[in-house]
């Protein structure tokens, strides 16, 4: 019995450690599932959920102010000393002097009403045009998530070719550390041998170290670019990924002459439509304005109770409450602001027609941004293509001279020469293909096709 009770336990040890450990496999992240998942959960798109949320709110609020309004008073008045009322003593008795005064006093000692009041906005010209301006400001905050999406998608994008440029990079370069490690492994035994000076092993150690260097700063750039997209993706710093996307199978499946033969459409841009919005809110402001020359009409109903004592007793049974009802309309009527009103009509037709120089310099500044967008793209794919070719003949050269250099046709310094041009090369050749990725991007951004 004890036997299978430990048993059991330690079964139950072994799936609760088993789970744990799966919950720290490292996630395997592709850059469609980077994109999704910042869509998800990144700091700014967060905020802009919230701001959908709260001009939904804005959008009841002012709904709300033009339906019945309930309210209730309780008032209770504990009058300690009831103020002291001069009449002339003659109303009371005709014998007394002249210029002599009762004193009186009115009232109660304790007092309490109740009061309940209705009111209901039958017209108001602000308050119809601000419902429409309260709906076109949450068609404002969508469109903005619209634009933050596109802009959380560019983010880490970017972020994601950089980690694996610098993974590629670091790639290559430990290739190369293990070719310099070979030459110089075989340079120490021809030193050994007599065939070689000593100076041709100290030129391929120097070599050598120089890369350890860069592989280690291409390590840390990685790191850095690593924890850079877990930030932008809103997911945690400790969290463990693996980049299971790579630099030659996205370029694969871009179509790299395509690109820059892409349209244009002006009304479809999430910016354009971002200040047709901002235009329809103007003319909305200044038909607010306007519509204050109008009257505006309310009705209202109210219904009191009143109750004197002398005592405390409004709970008790005994005492009467002395009811009041009202009901009535009220219309408030502009005349005369001495030209306030028309000052706010003016202000708000001088905005408008700012926002629609905004609109005309926005249209221009997005035609010219795609025109940019294309030439930067069309330089960096000709840089890509010329360094992918540089590249290839790089290491042509490389090998060549490798081989010269193990049959002692080439010097040490030769050879290091030629391998620091090889490793120059391959730094341009990454720095050719992020810039071509990143001019992408750009373009992609200018075209609205995020």
């Amino acid at each position: 019995m004890r036997r299978g009770t430990i048993g059991g336990f330690l079964i139950i040890i072994l799936l609760l450690f088993g789970n744990t450990l799966r919950a720290q496999e490292a996630m395997e992240l592709s850059l469609k599932k980077a994109r999704q998942y910042a869509l998800e959960n990144s700091y700014g798109i967060m905020n802009a959920r919230l701001d959908i949320k709260k001009a939904k709110e804005q959008v009841w609020e002012t709904t709300a102010s033009g339906l019945p309004q309930v309210s209730a008073n309780v008032n209770y008045r504990n009058n300690l000393k009831l103020p002291v009322t001069l009449v002339p003593a003659k109303f009371f008795d005709p014998n007394a002097p002249e210029g002599e005064f009762a004193e009186l006093k009115f009232g109660t000692q304790h007092n309490a009403s109740l009061t309940v009041q209705a009111n209901q906005l039958i017209f108001s010209g602000p308050y119809i045009v601000g419902l429409k301006a309260s709906r076109t400001y949450l068609e404002l905050s969508k469109k903005q998530m619209e634009k933050r999406e596109m802009e959380v998608r560019e983010t880490v994008s970017m972020t994601y070719y950089s980690a694996l440029v610098a993974e590629e990079s670091k790639r290559l370069l430990e290739k190369s550390r293990q070719t310099i490690k070979r030459s110089l492994n075989e340079t120490k035994k021809m030193h050994e041998q007599g065939l070689i000076e000593e100076t041709n092993v100290d030129q391929i150690r120097l070599n050598l170290k120089n890369l350890n260097n860069r592989i280690s700063s291409t390590q840390r750039q990685f790191v850095i670019a690593v924890k850079a997209l877990k930030y932008q993706m809103g997911m945690s710093l400790d969290r463990e990924i693996v980049l299971i996307d790579s630099l030659k199978g996205i370029l694969h499946d871009i179509d790299l002459a395509r690109v820059a033969r892409q349209k244009f459409n002006l009304q479809e841009h999430v910016d354009f439509k971002l200040i047709n919005t901002r235009e329809q809110i103007q003319q909305l402001n200044l038909q607010k304005e306007k519509m204050d020359y109008l009257p505006s009409i309310s009705a209202f109903a109210q219904h009191d109770e009143q109750a004197m004592r002398d005592e405390f007793n409004f709970f008790g049974s005994e005492g009467n409450w002395f009811p009041s009802t009202t009901i009535g309309f009220q219309m408030d009527i502009p005349i005369f602001s001495s030209g306030m009103r028309y000052s706010r009509v003016q202000k708000a037709q001088l905005d408008l027609e700012k926002t629609r120089v905004n609109k005309k310099q926005l249209a221009d500044g997005l035609t010219l941004e795609v025109e940019r967008a294309k030439s930067d793209y069309r330089d960096a794919l000709e840089k890509y293509n010329t360094q992918r070719e540089n590249l290839n003949l790089s290491k042509k050269i490389y090998d060549r001279n490798l081989k010269k250099y193990r049959q002692g046709m080439l010097s040490s310094l030769e050879l290091t020469q030629t391998h620091n041009q090889y490793i120059q090369t391959q730094t341009s050749y990454f720095q050719a293909i992020f810039q071509l990725l990143n001019s992408k991007n750009k373009l992609d951004k200018a075209l609205n096709n995020y």
